[in-house]
């Protein structure tokens, strides 16, 4: 994807509404292997180290592609993650973190 491309996100989307990334099995699977990945490094690690593994995972992501880097950052900047957050946490049954 060329970073001048038009992306269209709308900023109530949620993990439970995203389809488009979502809807190629592979990507499921990816997605869902990285977070389990994190939720375990979380549970057996500290958050810290979750973070700081994050963070270095997505430098060296970025590093090798930055185009993908621009892509997703013209799309992020469309979203507002505060209603995506209190969304999610609202779907599972809690208040979510005071915003």
């Amino acid at each position: 994807m060329k970073v001048n491309e038009k992306f269209n996100f709308d900023e109530t989307n949620s993990p439970n509404k995203i389809q488009s990334a979502n809807s190629y099995p592979h990507n499921s699977v990816n997605t869902y292997t990285v977070l389990c990945i994190l939720r375990k490094m979380k549970d057996q690690m500290g958050l810290e180290a979750m973070l700081e593994y994050l963070e270095k995972y997505l430098m060296t992501i970025e590093s090798h592609n930055p185009q993908l880097k621009m892509a997703v950052i013209q799309a992020l900047s469309r979203l507002n993650v505060a209603n995506i957050y209190k969304e999610a946490c609202l779907c599972q049954g809690r208040g979510g973190k005071e915003l």
